[in-house]
């Protein structure tokens, strides 16, 4: 199954993130990929992910990049997946087409469960913008992006089979899709292990 969110696009960036995998000093964001199979000499990406619901989305989603992110999960109350990405690199101009995200949720006890978030249209690869934060913006080599994905209550189900809590692997798959195919062939792919999230119903 296929959930279309219109997610709220934003030009800004993480002010600290994360390093690695394991890196709890910086911004609250799983690590991830992006560009890895094209060489750092021409482009170089990077992805960032996050679920949270603490203390609560608002009307504008989450504008604060240190709110921690949520192993847990009410599934009665809306909850926001933020997903960042950019690029840079010699040959950034050189690409277009839009981009593709999909959020996979992997129920570890039922198949059945399993579904998928996508944004109801594709984001732009765009041109450069003097206008994202932190200023003065994108360049002709950098190209930087923000999805926040606000997940209404309900749209996760938690197994019967276990009424106290379900555990989700979430991962987030990011894909430039080339603009005369829309198949992703232009080598920039990324993805963001979110890791398994644990749903509840209260």
């Amino acid at each position: 199954m296929i959930v279309f969110i219109d997610a709220t696009e934003r030009c800004d960036r993480l002010d600290d993130p994360p390093l690695s995998d394991d890196d709890l000093s910086h911004d609250p964001f799983k690590f991830g990929t992006l560009a890895s199979a094209i060489p750092n000499a021409f482009v170089t990406g990077h992805a960032y992910a996050r679920v949270c619901q603490i203390p609560g989305p608002d009307t504008n989603h989450f504008t604060n990049d240190d709110a921690p992110a949520s192993t847990s999960v009410n599934v009665k109350q809306d909850f926001v997946i933020d997903v960042y990405w950019d690029l840079s690199g010699p040959l950034i101009s050189a690409f277009g087409g839009s981009w593709d995200l999909t959020i996979f949720f992997d129920c570890a006890s039922d198949g059945k469960l399993d579904f998928q978030i996508k944004n109801t249209d594709n984001i732009d690869y765009g041109c450069p913008n003097p206008n994202c934060f932190p200023k003065p913006g994108t360049t002709t080599n950098t190209r930087q992006y923000h999805a926040s994905f606000l997940v209404p209550a309900g749209t996760v189900k938690v197994d019967p089979n276990f009424p106290n809590g379900t555990f989700y692997e979430i991962d987030v798959a990011i894909a430039l899709l080339d603009t005369c195919n829309s198949l992703p062939t232009t080598g920039i792919t990324g993805s963001v292990p979110v890791e398994e999230v644990l749903f509840f119903s209260a």
